[in-house]
């Protein structure tokens, strides 16, 4: 605990600045240790890199290049609970509710350095939500912040007769997708992302995800 010097109880003025050192001293702490400048676009490596991408334990693997690091695998983030959130029902009764998967932790480990960062996807033939690369089954979503936990709606309800899969349009990334062989291929943003929570999500589900932040230095040009 911090305690006042004796000399500053009669002298508040001399004192003012040594104070305001040491509150700026005890913030250092809470800034953000991964903001940082990015790149707008991360480049593709070579086959004889990616190439080193080890085989997948789990089924897949979802890494980018970190330069001198090399390859940086994603934590496979489970969900802690999924929620029924009924925010129309007392206006619209026949409506059903949402479903929500919420996250444990308020933010992710990795952080790539880039604003369109370059995602390889390494997958066994097993994985079937993770084999074909397209937009029905690989989903990049920005998850909400909420206290300590990251929240993702996974079904809008419409009506009492019409339950809707699938992830918000606010939510939802579009991606590009380009495959390097028949167990890896590549994802990428189409558009810069905002500093924020991501997860590449497999399926309809959102059981589970291989989850990052964008936590770049000043905003993007639109």
């Amino acid at each position: 605990m911090f305690k006042m010097p004796t000399s500053c109880l009669s002298t508040v003025r001399r004192c003012s600045g040594f104070l305001l050192f040491v509150g700026l001293v005890n913030l250092v702490p809470q800034l953000p240790a991964q903001d940082r400048s990015c790149n707008m676009q991360s480049e593709q490596v070579s086959a004889a890199d990616w190439g080193q991408i080890p085989p997948p334990r789990g089924g897949i693997v979802v890494a980018f290049y970190g330069d001198t690091a090399g390859f940086v695998g994603l934590n496979h983030a489970y969900v802690a609970s999924q929620t029924l959130t009924h925010r129309w029902r007392s206006f619209v009764p026949w409506m059903s509710p949402d479903i929500v998967s919420v996250f444990p932790f308020g933010s992710a480990i990795q952080s790539p350095a880039s604003r369109m960062p370059l995602f390889y996807v390494s997958h066994i033939a097993a994985a079937l939500d993770a084999s074909q690369p397209d937009a029905q089954r690989v989903h990049l979503v920005r998850a909400d912040t909420r206290h300590n936990e990251r929240v993702v709606q996974v079904t809008s309800g419409r009506s009492a007769f019409s339950f809707h899969p699938g992830f918000t349009p606010r939510q939802l990334i579009p991606l590009r997708y380009q495959v390097l062989s028949s167990a890896v291929y590549t994802i990428q943003p189409e558009r810069p992302l905002d500093n924020g929570e991501y997860l590449v999500i497999f399926g309809p589900s959102a059981l589970s995800g291989f989850e990052f932040q964008i936590a770049c230095s000043g905003a993007h040009p639109d």
